[in-house]
């Protein structure tokens, strides 16, 4: 059909309808009528076109609407973190063995103090500040590594702190003199002590809150573990070979922990790759493939995505990352919070504890039991093998009070284990303190009890059991603590990790220059009936938190949200 006939077709059709208009349900209409009724018609028509006008508003401003709930229900469904179980599981893995190096290099270094005393020609007073600057380095160092790796990411600390590590350890298995190695122990101690904060910086990383207690079972059970294996491996090396070897073995280990960091283990630090969909740092094997994936046409595409508020805070802390300097004193002033104060006591009172128990292992067990070095070694074992069970059985329970808690208040606990985001109004504290008041009352019966054990020289099967359940006892207590500050500090978990680390080696050293004196003051018995009886004051502060900790939370949340929003403004 030509565009003409069309046209005439649309004059004809004109035409009928100026016909019907002049006429009103079939009566011929006057010209006055008609005009009036051209009118109405005219009325008519408009608001036709406004309602008309209207109703397209309204459904642009819906396809509008819909197409930005649409957008904020596709960011709700994005994970918590990219990674799989089984990927989550091995990077688990890999920081745990890491974490190792801290506590292994510490104790691994007692069995052979004697021998290097005699090298050196030094008395065993001065090979034991040796032992003394570690212990206060271990203390003090992941508070300056924690920050750091809060802010640069964990693979460039991780990298860096490994390879002084190593050459720390080559310079100590050639130590010439006394006053180097006391040097280069301390170097020892400030490189190996990063491992800690960061280990457990990457699991708060990659876990939520639904699932972390699992994950940082594992971290617990190896590092505390590694405490009880140190020197029995230390005392069959110097036993056998020389303590020059000790270093040697430690070099190893650091070797092989630098080579899987470096290949292996993928940045996960929030602030600078989200949920681990946009990386940095890269793995070399990451950078190969992001080369041979990403092709021109792929980055183009990417480039003209829009991108939400999330990613573009990602890729501004990315770009400015080296530009900021970590505030170490600000990450101490965590400790004055309330909550976290009585955490902190928790953990450093049963830690003290723990260092009670390992301290009177060498010293007792000998005029008790007149074991050797590397019988009082092998007595460490089911300490050891106490606390890998402890830690292990805990991350199970504390995922199931998790679910219990969650269903109580009617929360999904899916959508956190997706999410990762806690409610202010969600009873963490409940959630994750509900059980460990077992713990500890198991823990000062077992102290009450094994002074008075070893006192009354009973049978060296009954103190090695004690030390048994005194190993599951505190690796669930430091688990359920240490897993509900990262709970609290989501984004800062390496820094609140270095913070609980330094308060509990605090304690533990105060606990390891009085307790010697103690029972020389008080005898066996009773210097560990004095230890039971104090721990019922962190045991005491359970019930507490769970009542006050909520209101404490939510008051310091509120604290910080009107803080940045003064700073927007």
């Amino acid at each position: 059909m030509s565009y003409h006939e069309n046209e005439e077709k649309m004059h004809d059709r004109n035409d009928e309808e100026d016909t019907q208009s002049s006429t009103h349900h079939g009566i011929l209409l006057t010209d006055e009528e008609t005009a009036k009724d051209d009118n109405s018609i005219s009325d008519g028509i408009v608001r036709d076109h406004h309602h008309h006008q209207h109703h397209e508003e309204k459904n642009s401003n819906d396809i509008v609407m819909a197409i930005i709930e649409n957008d904020g229900q596709q960011q709700q469904q994005q994970p918590y973190c990219i990674h799989s179980r089984t990927k989550k599981l091995l990077i688990t893995i890999m920081v745990s063995s890491a974490a190792i190096i801290s506590p292994f290099s510490g104790t691994i270094y007692y069995p052979a103090l004697t021998l290097i005393s005699e090298d050196f020609d030094v008395s065993i007073s001065l090979i034991n500040i040796s032992v003394t600057v570690y212990m206060v380095f271990q203390a003090v160092s992941p508070s300056f590594w924690g920050p750091c790796s809060d802010i640069y990411g964990r693979r460039p600390i991780y990298l860096s702190t490994m390879t002084i590590f190593i050459g720390v350890c080559i310079a100590l298995a050639n130590a010439p003199s006394y006053p180097v190695l006391l040097v280069l122990r301390m170097l020892q101690s400030f490189s190996a002590s990063s491992t800690i904060a960061i280990g457990a910086g990457v699991i708060g990383d990659i876990t939520t809150p639904a699932e972390r207690g699992a994950y940082y079972s594992i971290y617990t059970a190896t590092t505390l573990s590694s405490t009880a294996i140190g020197p029995v491996v230390g005392g069959v090396i110097a036993d056998k070979l020389s303590w020059r070897w000790v270093f040697w073995i430690l070099l190893i280990i650091g070797a092989v922990t630098l080579i899987t960091v470096l290949f292996f283990l993928p940045e996960t630090l929030r602030a600078i790759v989200g949920n681990g969909s946009m990386p940095i740092n890269l793995t070399p094997f990451e950078w190969i493939k992001q080369k041979r994936s990403l092709s021109l046409s792929k980055q183009q595409q990417q480039q003209q995505k829009p991108l939400s508020q999330e990613e573009k805070t990602v890729l501004h802390n990315q770009k400015t990352r080296f530009k900021k300097i970590p505030n170490f004193i600000s990450a101490f002033m965590v400790l004055r919070h309330p909550d976290v104060i009585l955490i902190m006591l928790i953990n450093g009172c049963f830690m003290a504890m723990l260092f009670t128990l390992m301290t009177t292992t060498s010293t007792q067990y000998p005029l008790v039991y007149t074991l050797d070095t590397l019988q009082v070694g092998l007595c460490y074992i089911p300490y050891g093998v106490g606390s890998v069970l402890g830690s292990l059985t805990t991350g199970r329970l504390l995922n199931r009070d998790f679910m219990i808690v969650a269903h109580q208040y009617g929360m999904d606990p899916q959508q956190v284990r997706k999410t990762g985001k806690l409610t202010l109004d969600f009873p963490i504290y409940l959630a994750r303190l509900r059980t460990v008041w077992i713990y500890m009352v198991i823990c000062q019966l077992v102290i009450l009890v094994y002074g008075w054990v070893l006192y009354m020289k009973v049978h060296l099967a009954i103190p090695l059991i004690l030390l048994f359940i005194a190993g599951i006892t505190v690796a669930s207590i430091m688990n359920v603590c240490q897993t509900l500050v990262i709970d609290l500090f989501p984004g800062k978990t390496a820094s609140i990790t270095a913070k609980s680390n330094f308060v509990r080696s605090l304690f533990g050293a105060l606990i390891t220059a009085t307790i010697q004196p103690g029972i020389e003051r008080v005898g066996l018995g009773w210097i560990f009936t004095i230890i039971g009886l104090i721990l019922t004051i962190p045991t005491g502060c359970v019930p507490i938190l769970i009542k006050f900790g909520p209101r404490w939370w939510r008051e310091r949340i509120e604290q910080q949200e009107k803080k940045h929003g003064k700073q927007e403004l």
